[in-house]
């Protein structure tokens, strides 16, 4: 359990904090289209990619004496999911995976602007966006930059015989792939050892182990049963 000495902290720093404050939560919900009430996404070797049911602990309760009050409404933020609208024709999808995938509307087809992690993930992404908006074919694909997560999914989306037909263009930034490699193999191993300190995405989620990354959810270190 908590020290006295760390819960006065936290309790100091809800009071410092403008925690009445809403807008990002607010803002959060507008634009929502559509959201399933559950998120689990099967892998293809079994158990879970992508798993929010495991933070459920943070529906339970609240002001937890063992995370910051800070590091608890960036959780909350973090869980929501589901379809948006961000302005006409261009739509997003939050919570499937680290990155959020956009989809911008275009006569012949959507622009998917960075397709998540895995396959399976980007998969679900466009069975939410198909049942909502309907099916259209991917006619460009762009890669933001070189991490992973923006364009790890991509074979769901394209195969080689659709861009080798000029079906697809894929669009990327000036050397990309050396990045790509530098970053995710040369760097891979040390990227991941600083991860699993750094957001203790190796404990198990609950209010004194892993809560967030801040930004997105990690999703499991290994398929989960």
């Amino acid at each position: 359990m908590p020290s006295q000495f760390t819960i006065d902290i936290l309790n100091e720093a809800r009071e410092a904090l403008p925690f009445d404050d809403t807008q990002d939560f607010d803002e959060l919900a507008r634009g929502l289209i559509a959201a399933p009430e559950t998120l689990q996404i099967e892998a293809e070797a079994g158990g879970f990619t992508w798993e929010l049911e495991r933070f459920n602990f943070l529906k339970e309760g609240e002001n937890f004496d063992s995370i910051h009050p800070s590091l608890e409404r960036q959780a909350r933020l973090t869980t929501q999911f589901g379809l948006y609208e961000v302005m006409e024709g261009i739509y997003q999808v939050s919570g499937y995976d680290l990155s959020n995938p956009t989809l911008i509307q275009t006569d012949s087809g959507w622009i998917a602007y960075d397709v998540l992690l895995s396959k399976e993930t980007a998969e679900a992404t466009m069975e939410l966006v198909n049942q909502e908006l309907g099916k259209r074919p991917i006619v460009a694909v762009i890669y933001s930059h070189s991490h992973a997560d923006h364009f790890g999914g991509v074979r769901a989306l394209v195969d080689d015989a659709a861009i080798e037909a000029g079906e697809v263009e894929i669009i990327a930034p000036e050397g990309f792939i050396e990045h790509a490699v530098s970053e995710n193999v040369y760097a891979g191993n040390a990227m991941t050892r600083r991860r699993f300190y750094q957001y203790a995405s190796l404990l198990p989620a609950s209010p004194f182990g892993y809560v967030t990354k801040a930004s997105a959810r990690l999703p499991p270190a290994a398929p989960r049963a």
